[in-house]
């Protein structure tokens, strides 16, 4: 049993005080919940303090989803949601979070809305060092140490009629490491990933399709087994792997379409293929992923839902497989 399996279960307090002249400021804090043991998390879906006007656009501080997951709202047909079977299993910027992040979306202009963030102290894991039997090596501490990471974060996206367009770079900065560190960690490059998406609405059924590249290492929205256990919902502790030389291309080719008045039928293909000094590793393989889905609404806030995804080379681990199978109920209120 498992929770949060088609969005991530969560509840909150959110709200907005109207300052004047199209002036409002607003508070957002929202926990993850899991249902199957009633558990929660801290406020670390969302955690925010912003100020919204209707000709300047927003500015948040705090804790929340990244300029880059906004770009690419809806390009993934699984919503980035459902396990392995989400693009975040190829493309982790597409879907993450950051603290401490100061971030600035603008007004909606033509079709077109941008937002930059620049975070402080992003909170993830991270590691460094070749991929071997045993994984990689070299741990680095958690960022939000005393020894800090800094993330950079850019989203466009374009929306009109059966359109929509999606581009993201993301940069994580390594800390400024005190004396005494290994070279390996003292010397860490400054992995990025840029990507590019989009979807065309054909009313019978909707093309999803997406391009992307990790350079100087891979940047996870969060852990690929940990999307399938946690449900899917990037959590503060995705990964990003510091490892010089090291590429990696993604690609993503989907459909969804109507299955009668209630139902959705949505499915998708992914690969992650290694590049670089990836390719020089016995242990690297390209990532490959299957998935289909359905959904039925039994009402305008209750559905069901049914998935099956399939992947080898895990994490781009040669000779790794995972396979899901998950049937469930989601209610919003």
């Amino acid at each position: 049993m498992a929770s949060g399996q088609q969005s991530g279960s969560r509840w909150g307090l959110k709200g907005v005080e109207d300052l004047g002249n199209g002036l409002s400021a607003n508070f957002v804090y929202e926990a993850a919940v899991v249902v199957n043991n009633g558990t929660s998390s801290d406020f670390t879906r969302q955690s925010t303090l912003g100020l919204v006007s209707k000709s300047w656009g927003a500015l948040d501080l705090g804790r929340r989803t990244t300029p880059g997951t906004l770009a690419f709202d809806g390009i993934d047909p699984f919503g980035n949601n459902y396990g392995t079977a989400s693009l975040n299993s190829s493309l982790g910027a597409t879907f993450s979070r950051l603290s401490n992040m100061i971030m600035y979306t603008s007004p909606l202009i033509n079709g077109f809305t941008g937002s930059i963030g620049y975070s402080f102290d992003a909170s993830a894991k991270s590691i460094t060092g070749a991929p071997t039997s045993a994984g990689y090596t070299g741990t680095f501490p958690k960022y939000g140490s005393t020894t800090k990471t800094r993330a950079f974060n850019l989203g466009l996206r374009y929306a009109s009629g059966p359109l929509v367009l999606g581009a993201l770079y993301a940069q994580y900065m390594p800390a400024a490491w005190k004396t005494g560190n290994s070279p390996a960690v003292a010397n860490a490059p400054t992995p990025k990933q840029w990507s590019l998406g989009g979807t065309y609405d054909f009313k019978v059924v909707k093309v999803h399709a997406a391009y992307g590249q990790n350079i100087q290492g891979i940047i996870e929205g969060t852990s690929v087994l940990s999307s399938f256990t946690d449900g899917g919902d990037t959590d503060s502790k995705g990964g990003v792997l510091f490892a010089s030389g090291a590429r990696a291309s993604s690609w993503m080719l989907g459909l969804s379409a109507p299955a009668g008045t209630e139902g959705k039928v949505f499915l998708s293909w992914q690969q992650m293929m290694p590049g670089g000094s990836f390719k020089n590793s016995n242990f690297v393989n390209t990532q490959n992923v299957g998935s289909i889905g359905y959904t039925y609404s039994m009402s305008k806030r209750t559905n069901l839902y049914a998935y099956y995804s399939y992947m080898n080379n895990t994490s781009m681990s040669a000779g790794s497989k995972a396979s899901s199978l998950g049937v469930g109920v989601r209610h919003l209120f």
